[in-house]
């Protein structure tokens, strides 16, 4: 597991993304040391669809000034501060990566939201964090990475509290053929673990979830990456992951388009034991 960890921490990490940041907010006129959410929002936000995912995901989960949330994968800490700075929440990320993370700090604090936005370094297969303390668990782009799904979900379901709410985007394997690499989270198959769409329902059922939506988002993504291809925005995830993301960019939408991989929004409640024992045992009497 510590190889396969390392290997996905390599695929993320690229060294001076600060000093890139900061050179590209300079030439744009921006000060940064003085940052908004909005300043940052085309590069902050680095999963399939950016911003309008994050917005989009939000809306589906009811966060209040009283929510505790956990964002598990949390990059630089977009996602954590746009929910922090609209909803007024306390958010804390943890991601495996620390180019990420140490970034994410620095973000964090030139944008006032040191109070509310705690990011760490962590796995996210041993997650850090007593039982049943958050509100909501918010997942963007990670499973993809995670071949011990059914150790992801568990530790998720373990940290919410009953009642609470786990919102997914993640991939699936489509019917339209193998992956076109390299793609976002992956130049080859090494460290990409995608699931059927059947299985990868199972595991939330299995882990004591039950499924509130699960939203094909697919077409929509491909329309945001069409446009950040055709006019891409002056901060831009290259500053993060590269020179190469507009070809990653382009097989990502092009597996989509071809239905070799299928893109989906899930919100998931967390059921008491009994209920979710009681689930698991009509989803596989065979098990018991």
């Amino acid at each position: 597991m510590a190889e396969r960890t390392a290997d996905v921490q390599a695929h993320w990490t690229r060294p001076g993304v600060l000093a890139r940041l900061d050179a590209a907010l300079t030439e744009l006129g921006h000060d940064p040391q003085k940052l908004t959410p909005e300043i940052l929002a085309t590069v902050e936000h680095l999963h399939s669809g950016g911003l309008a995912t994050t917005r989009e995901q939000a809306k589906r989960i009811a966060l209040t000034e009283e929510s505790r949330v956990l964002d598990v994968g949390c990059g630089i800490g977009g996602p954590a501060r746009y929910l922090a700075h609209t909803y007024g929440c306390r958010v804390d990320g943890i991601d495996v990566t620390p180019e990420l993370i140490e970034t994410g700090r620095v973000l964090t604090k030139r944008c006032n939201l040191a109070d509310r936005v705690t990011l760490r370094r962590g796995n996210a297969l041993d997650l850090p964090y007593s039982d049943q303390t958050f509100d909501v668990v918010w997942c963007q782009n990670v499973a993809m990475n995670i071949a011990d799904k059914d150790g992801l979900f568990a530790g998720v379901y373990r940290v919410l509290k009953p009642g609470g709410l786990f919102t997914s985007t993640e991939y699936s394997v489509g019917p339209g053929g193998d992956i076109i690499f390299p793609v976002s989270w992956a130049y080859d198959a090494s460290i990409s673990f995608l699931d059927p769409e059947d299985v990868m329902r199972a595991r939330y059922h299995t882990a004591g979830f039950r499924i509130l939506e699960c939203m094909n988002y697919s077409n929509t993504v491909i329309e945001h990456y069409e446009r950040t291809l055709s006019a891409p925005p002056k901060l831009t995830s290259r500053l993060i992951f590269g020179d190469d993301v507009p070809e990653r960019q382009r097989n990502s939408q092009r597996n989509l388009i071809k239905r070799r991989t299928i893109y989906w929004m899930i919100t998931a409640e967390a059921l008491s034991c009994s209920n979710a024992t009681r689930v698991a045992k009509v989803l596989h009497p065979h098990q018991q």
